[in-house]
């Protein structure tokens, strides 16, 4: 039952160490999008579906009067409200549903001998426009006309300065209780009850706070998703733009004065008066349709909405929050499973970018139904998490088969440690407990005692040390007292760790009263494996470690790594008593070793007046810098 368990268990933390990754990756990108780092990519690719969709017939119940440059040469500008007037009146004669003024006052001169607006023979089908958003750029409508003749026209563009929605309505902010609608809601309220729809302007049933005619809501734009952060306090829908070369009729002033208009054209439709002069009107900016100018913006938001009530053409909703995320997170996870499964990884591959293609028709299809979702974010959790986890699994398949290649050396390496500590074990470690244990029952000495426990720790700690290296299988060192050391440093910076941890040991008070200096050259040296580098290390370990043991009476120590053209020189010297012992010991020995196996030579001597010089030399090439490390 335990061997189930354990199972059943490392079963867990194999798949959790295949879904954390991915999982990383889904929570970025969730909290990329909600801090609106992905708001451009996600408009631009909504600008790119809605121009590629299919083209749609021209709306002829909007008739677009424009005064263009030509005209403006008659009218100059401001425009004098005589020849407003006088273009007004003619196109009541035709008897439109209703007529929208996109002119702001300031845009028209008043005559010195009337009230503007006063010589209209007929007001009642009529709306002008105001500007009330920004305190600094508030233009009010003329006077003489009722609120429900008034709307505003304030554009809002996004953060890069393209117009992809129309605000509907809002509180005055000089007002506060007043509340205003834009044209746009007042042109088409006019127009349905002229067509004796009776849909008059109502409250949502879904959202109380949206606004809808009869069964129609217009969805609310929300300060999530791609416009998450954005001032969506107010009504603002999305514009659905109608896929046309010339959506609307178009007329000039000039025409209507002329009388070169077919009444049809203007019977019972919207009619749009506004100016076209780039020069005063700039160009507004929207990659959705070609750039164009605010009369014609306007133009398409009232089209969309009546289309909507009267023809059930399709607004452009979202989904909300939980959806939009269970879509991502849903993309994300199946990237994960996919980059997980046996195939090929050229399989794999191939499945990412159809699964990609699909992703964005699903998504391009669901556009053409109105819905506008989260295509950016989920084609990054896809891909990343596609191709990451194809990655890992190639990685993770090519360093298992290594590792079952290696399996047996390691297991071998690993007996013969086991089989090592055991000799120890059984060998000297038992014989010194009995010792202490004597030397315990007949007090000996405080001093000898403290060395053989030391001692007794030392060899202890051999086995486990010895362990640590082997099992491990990485590019560390494993020093004394449980130090670890980066082998994959450059040398002379491994040289300068081991040298400073070295001599950091409490197990040899002797370093504290040393004069102490360091000195070590860089080491550009290919040949250094790192089986190299280890042996080094261990080498000036155990070298520094001898005078701390040994070196009785010393007062300074000078540890230097220098290098000629063609040689690197490792110096450990002291100025203690010397060597007294003419038998090389196992430390001698490895030294030697170590020198052979990196074509150098190795030195150990007494020298004058006394003393004791390490010096071991190995081929090297050129150096790049120097490290310094002082101590007194």
């Amino acid at each position: 039952m335990q061997r189930n368990l354990w199972h059943s268990l490392k079963e867990i933390g194999s798949l959790w160490r295949w879904v954390l990754p991915g999982a990383v990756v889904i929570g970025l990108v969730v909290a990329a999008r909600l801090a609106g780092s992905l708001q451009g990519l996600e408009l631009l690719t909504l600008d790119a579906f809605l121009r590629h969709r299919p083209v749609e017939p021209e709306d002829d119940r909007i008739v677009l009067v424009g005064i263009d440059a030509t005209d403006m040469q008659q009218t100059g500008y401001p425009i004098r409200d005589r020849a407003l007037i006088d273009l007004l009146n003619a196109l009541q004669t035709y008897k439109p549903a209703v007529i929208g003024l996109h002119i702001l006052q300031n845009q028209i001169v008043q005559s010195k001998d009337g009230a503007l607006f006063a010589a209209l023979k007929q007001r009642q089908p009529l709306i002008v426009s105001e500007k009330i958003l920004a305190a600094a750029d508030q233009i009010p409508a003329p006077s003489g006309f009722p609120p429900n003749q008034i709307g505003l026209i304030d554009l809002i563009p996004d953060g890069d300065n393209h117009v992809r929605r129309t605000i509907l309505g809002t509180f005055d902010p000089i007002s506060p209780e007043t509340y205003k609608l834009s044209l746009t809601i007042g042109l088409v309220e006019k127009y349905l009850v002229y067509q004796n729809r009776n849909l008059t302007l109502k409250n949502g049933f879904r959202d109380p706070e949206a606004m809808r005619f009869g069964s129609t809501e217009l969805p609310r734009l929300r300060p999530t998703g791609a416009y998450a952060g954005a001032d969506t306090g107010n009504p603002q829908l999305l514009l659905n733009f109608r896929q046309h070369h010339q959506p609307f009729r178009v007329l000039s002033l000039r025409q209507v004065r002329a009388g070169n208009v077919d009444p049809a054209w203007l019977r019972d439709r919207i009619v749009i008066v506004g100016i076209t002069d780039p020069k005063i009107r700039p160009i507004i900016a929207t990659a959705a349709i070609d750039p164009t100018n605010s009369l014609e913006i306007q133009a398409h938001a009232v089209s969309q909405i009546i289309s909507a009530v009267l023809n059930q053409r399709l607004l452009l909703n979202t989904w909300t929050d939980g959806w939009e995320y269970l879509w991502i997170f849903g993309w994300g996870l199946t990237a994960i499973i996919w980059g997980r499964s046996k195939l090929l990884p050229k399989s794999k591959l191939l499945g990412i970018g159809i699964g990609q293609i699909g992703l964005i028709g699903i998504s391009y299809l669901l556009l053409l139904g109105g819905w506008w979702i989260p295509v950016i974010p989920a084609s990054f959790v896809w891909l990343l998490n596609g191709i990451g986890c194809t990655a890992f699994y190639k990685y993770d398949w090519v360093l298992r088969s290594r590792l079952n290649e290696n399996q047996r050396v390691i297991e071998e390496r690993q007996r013969m440690i086991e089989q090592t500590f055991d000799v120890i074990h059984n060998g000297p470690l038992q014989t010194l407990a009995s010792l202490l244990r004597q030397m315990r029952d007949g007090m000996p000495p405080a001093h000898l005692f403290a060395a053989l426990e030391h001692l007794n720790r030392e060899l202890r700690g051999i086995g486990e040390h010895l362990k640590q290296e082997t099992l491990t299988q990485e590019e560390s060192l494993y020093l004394r007292d449980g130090l670890k050391v980066d082998l994959k440093l450059p040398m002379h910076e491994l040289f300068f760790e081991v040298y400073s941890k070295t001599l950091e040991r409490s197990d040899f008070p002797r370093f504290e009263t040393l004069k102490i200096a360091g000195y070590f050259e860089p080491i550009e040296h290919p040949s250094l494996s790192i089986e190299h580098k280890r042996s080094l290390c261990r080498f000036l370990e155990e070298a520094l470690c001898n005078v701390g043991k040994h070196a009785e009476g010393a007062t300074s120590l000078n540890v230097t790594g220098t290098q000629t053209d063609t040689w690197y020189i490792l110096e450990i010297k002291d100025n203690g008593i010397g060597i007294r012992s003419t038998i090389d010991g196992e430390g001698t020995k490895h030294a030697r070793n170590v020198a052979s196996r990196l074509g150098g030579q190795f030195k150990r001597e007494s020298v004058s007046p006394k003393g004791t010089l390490c010096k071991l030399t190995f081929p090297l090439t050129r150096p790049r810098f120097q490290f310094r490390e002082h101590r007194g």
